[in-house]
């Protein structure tokens, strides 16, 4: 999240310096709110890795992985300003963030691979297939946004009081993710073939420990209109509806897996589990496409201060198209590549594609309090 929380703090000395202007029409607001979140950021760190399966196919072994996911849930922050330029111009800007939760996240994960030792009349292929589930018991998400939105009501000297409400938005935000995910086991069906003889087991295993972390940050440009309706002296609903596009973004991928390596004696007994961490990572580019929808309803308690409840829902697209992600190569492919190394150097490189696309949905209730200055 570092590069997360650098942008906030430019976008703080941005929010600073509006508020700071003398003589404009002031309101400052904070808002808690409670978020659930369909998150597309963990469904693309879970199928991350089918990026690589061409490498994998070179070196003998096919590998892919189905997200199964659930919703995160967990409260948030936000704090801004709105500043009126005359009655044409309004500038808003604020600074969200929320941790959120979930149950247990899965992926099904299947695998087939082959290795054949010796040469020649001797030679003897080994061909297996496994289908598992890992879950991920501990899942974190932490998301932050920055916007800067200008406000266009480009009728607010109208006489009619249900035109003077309608505006054009426009303006960017910083938005960013990072989804943190520990899978302490996994457990499923694995076969071995060797001439015709076929060797089928379930398992369960809880001897290594895999850590996801996944972050990504958007510079999203937004384009919208909101509707101010007001009933009353003290009473206002609010729609709004906005469509955001990335033009830049920049994340990171990267998956630990430790694990304990066991040989039997000659006895039949384990002897000195040796660990072993296996690492892949890589930068990873995304591209966002979404619309936002918001209803809000305020009642002015004072000349000053008001109270507002809203409810908003964000739906996006977040495509990777470009993964630098890779692992280590696999040493198995010299065995049946021999004195060929191109299937183990291929297995070392970044992914060729196909990269995941998923859908992100959010919503959130929120409660607010604005202070007129």
């Amino acid at each position: 999240m570092k590069k997360t929380f650098f942008l906030l703090v430019v976008g703080l000395t941005f929010i600073n310096s509006i508020s700071a202007q003398d003589e404009k029409p002031t309101k400052m607001y904070f808002r808690i709110s409670q978020n659930t979140v369909d998150s597309a950021t963990m469904k693309n760190a879970l199928s991350i890795g089918n990026g690589l399966i061409f490498n994998r196919y070179v070196g003998g072994t096919t590998a892919h992985s189905l997200p199964l996911t659930t919703n995160y849930t967990g409260k948030g922050a936000e704090f801004g300003v709105f500043v009126k330029h005359g009655g044409l111009l309004q500038t808003s800007a604020g600074l969200s963030f929320a941790t959120l939760f979930s149950g247990t996240q899965q992926s099904l994960d299947y695998s087939k691979s082959s290795i054949t030792l010796g040469s020649g009349s001797s030679a003897s292929t080994i061909n297996t297939e496994s289908a598992s589930i890992s879950e991920y018991t501990s899942n974190r998400l932490q998301t932050a946004k920055i916007d800067v939105i200008e406000n266009i009501h480009f009728l607010h000297d109208s006489t009619n009081p249900f035109l003077k409400g309608i505006g054009l938005r426009a303006g960017f935000e910083f938005y960013g993710n990072e989804a943190r995910s520990t899978s302490p086991y996994y457990y499923g069906t694995a076969s071995a073939t060797s001439g015709s003889t076929t060797l089928t087991q379930n398992f369960f295993s809880a001897t290594s420990v895999e850590k996801i972390k996944y972050n990504e940050v958007f510079l999203n440009g937004v384009i919208g209109l909101k509707y101010t309706i007001p009933i009353g002296e003290k009473h206002k609903i609010d729609l709004g509806i906005d469509y955001l596009k990335s033009a830049a973004n920049r994340g990171k991928y990267t998956s630990t897996t430790e694990s304990l390596l066991s040989f039997p004696s000659s006895t039949g007994t384990t002897v000195f589990p040796i660990p072993i961490t296996t690492k892949l990572t890589g930068d990873v580019k995304t591209e966002l496409v979404g619309n936002r929808f918001t209803i809000g309803y305020s009642y002015d308690a004072t000349e000053n201060i008001s109270f507002r409840f809203s409810f908003q829902s964000l739906h996006s697209t977040h495509k990777v198209v470009d993964s630098k992600v890779k692992e280590p190569g696999n040493i198995l492919t010299l065995f049946n590549s021999g004195s060929n190394i191109l299937p183990f150097l291929l297995g070392s490189q970044p992914g060729f594609g196909p990269f995941p696309t998923n859908k992100d949905v959010r919503t959130q209730f929120g409660v607010e309090v604005s202070y007129k200055l």
